[in-house]
């Protein structure tokens, strides 16, 4: 092990400040590689690694902080250091040789330059971090040093900064603390005047720690960070946007409001709007969805795709279920084109889909930035042009042959909107339970219907008259995913659209086991109660709703979808409109079903 060293630079003009708590053997490891001065400001380590760094390094400058400050420790770092700039490090990462001198040079050349966010290049075989990208493709235009663009963000273990600037906005916050502790200070630098621009040929080498919290952990504590950044920086709708975002994501989303709770009001004391150019800015970098479409043969030449079907399947987070059932839909003997909507998944499942079919014009790959739930299916129909749609989910597909049958019945019948088959439950190919209720529906129908009325659908079982769906304006928005059907059931059947069960239109579902089944119960609980005074006439809703609650257990679960429901009583008065009478009757032939159903009980 060597000591931090010049290697003929002038290493007075940067400091390099590490903050650490108990990774000892990693700071033992890389602590040579610094070409500058070396602060380490160690957050209470238990492990020794105060005393390891003076016996080995008597060179650095140990900071001992009482207690865990997070990346206030590098705040404390910068305040210490007499240099004009500052080269961020963890515990586990190093500048590679020049970088520094270079990055110094970009300052001198640059006076409004605040901030330098370099390379990074993962692990001994120095492979480059997908973060390099990212930052590559910002579209906020060139940056002032010509070498890469304009950032409103950076990693701080690769990050190089003016130390006047950072100091200016005071450095990274006791009130975020770590991980995602950079945002705050990215948009305070911004709002000053200052520019953080991307140098792509300054690398730093980053070899991850064995001893960082487990992957769900640091994405729990991200999402505690954007939402404290957000209640500090960002207008109050804003801060609406990203709670409704965190309850949204689940467990992970709920347990990160909690953390974030009680740091809520150090952040509003410390609140400052940024100015309209920022969040410009901002919404400059907001992610678009991105659509992957190679185009598809005519309808008749060779090698072409269904004339009158496309299939539609949303994804979230399942990447393996979502290939799986991919490959089987595109091997069907129809040969639909079909379209994936991938509701912004953290998991590589748009990535791997992308790779999988480059170039195959029969998938279609639909990247949302955000989880849309069930309105992804209204994303993938902006890309249907065929009569008819089959949807399914990621894990579920279609029985070879079954597609064609549904179209047959649906062309028969013009105003037959909706086909919902017989779901096999995979493995074994078990009927479920929801088949016998389907096949014995008290719904009422016209005699030419070729199966069972039906008052509502399964959208993963059931293929749909493209002209009704547009109709009806797709899938409601408000009600996200869980038992989103019900709404657009009643409404396709207020536009005189009928539905009906067929048994031998096939489909097989193997439920993931990636799912929070606590909160698919909360929210079709609340979607429940939401149709129910969207729709149902007074004496009808009261009825329903004493029902639904009575079968419902008492516990969490159910009262957060009872608090949401109310959460959302004053746009359900607003956008009430009653079920004309003979929709209703479908509706009250369904009570007692539904009252008994052993099938779609809220319970999780």
């Amino acid at each position: 092990m060597t000591e931090p060293k010049p290697a003929g630079r002038r290493p007075e003009r940067t400091t390099v400040v590490v903050a650490t708590r108990n990774r000892r053997e990693e700071l033992l490891a890389y602590l040579g590689h610094h070409e500058a001065p070396v602060i380490v400001v160690d957050n209470a380590s238990t492990d020794g690694s105060p005393e390891a760094i003076e016996s080995m390094f008597p060179s650095v400058r140990v900071v001992r902080l009482p207690q865990n400050r997070g990346a206030e420790a590098r705040t404390v770092g910068a305040q210490l250091a007499e240099t004009e700039f500052i080269a961020f490090a963890d515990d586990d990462s190093w500048w590679s040789p020049g970088a520094l001198q270079r990055g110094e040079e970009l300052f001198e050349d640059h006076p409004r330059l605040g901030l330098l966010a370099a390379s990074i290049a993962v692990g001994p075989d120095d492979v480059p971090d997908p973060i390099n990208a990212v930052l590559a493709d910002s579209p906020l235009g060139p940056a002032s040093t010509g070498s890469g663009p304009r950032l409103l963000g950076f990693v701080a273990c690769a990050a190089m900064v003016r130390r006047s600037a950072f100091l200016e906005v005071g450095g990274f916050d006791p009130v975020v603390r770590f991980p995602g502790e950079e945002e705050r200070v990215a948009l305070d630098l911004v709002a000053a005047g200052w520019e953080l621009a991307y140098a792509p040929d300054l690398w730093v080498h980053h070899h991850p720690s064995s001893l960082r919290e487990p992957n769900e952990t640091r994405q729990r504590e991200l999402l505690r960070s954007r939402l404290l950044t957000t209640v500090m920086r960002r207008p109050w709708p804003a801060v609406g946007a990203e709670v409704r975002a965190a309850v949204a994501a689940g467990s992970r989303g709920w347990r990160a409001l909690a953390a974030t709770l009680p740091r809520v009001p150090a952040a509003v004391r410390r609140r400052q709007s940024v100015p309209v150019t920022v969040e410009a800015d901002l919404a400059r970098l907001r992610p678009q969805v991105t659509v992957t479409a190679t185009p598809a043969p005519q309808p008749g030449a060779p090698g072409s795709f269904h004339p009158r079907l496309s299939v539609v399947m949303i994804t979230y987070n399942r990447r393996a279920e979502a290939l799986q059932s991919l490959e089987r839909l595109i091997c069907l003997p129809e040969r639909p084109r079909v379209v994936v909507v991938d509701n912004g998944s953290s998991d590589g499942t748009a990535p791997a889909i992308r790779e999988r079919y480059s170039g195959d014009p029969q998938v279609v790959l639909v990247a949302s930035p955000d989880n849309l739930g069930a309105v992804g299916r209204n994303l993938a129909m902006e890309q249907v042009t065929t009569e008819f749609v089959a949807f399914c989910d990621d894990d579920t597909w279609w029985e070879p042959g079954a597609l064609d049958l549904a179209v047959a019945a649906l062309n028969a019948h013009p105003l037959l909107g909706v086909v919902t088959g017989r779901i096999l439950v995979e493995p074994g190919g078990r009927d479920d339970p929801i088949n016998a209720e389907l096949l014995h529906s008290p719904v009422s129908g016209p005699e030419w219907l070729p199966g069972p009325a039906l008052g509502s659908f399964l959208a993963g079982a059931s293929v749909m008259r493209t002209a009704a769906f547009r109709e009806v304006g797709g899938f409601n928005p408000r009600l996200w995913l869980g038992g989103e059907e019900e709404l657009m059931a009643a409404d396709l059947a207020t536009a005189g659209w009928e539905l009906c069960h067929l048994p031998e239109v096939l489909v097989h579902h193997q439920a993931s086991t990636v799912r929070d089944p606590h909160l698919r119960r909360r929210h079709g609980l609340r979607n429940t109660l939401w149709f129910i005074w969207l729709r149902r006439p007074v004496g009808a809703a009261v009825r329903r709703t004493r029902d639904v609650l009575g079968t419902a257990p008492w516990d969490r679960t159910t009262a957060a979808g009872i608090v949401d429901a109310l959460a959302g009583a004053g746009w359900v008065l607003r956008e009430r409109r009653v079920l004309p009478p003979r929709v209703e009757q479908r509706f009250l032939a369904l009570e007692d079903s539904q009252r008994h159903s052993k099938a779609r009980q809220y319970v999780s």
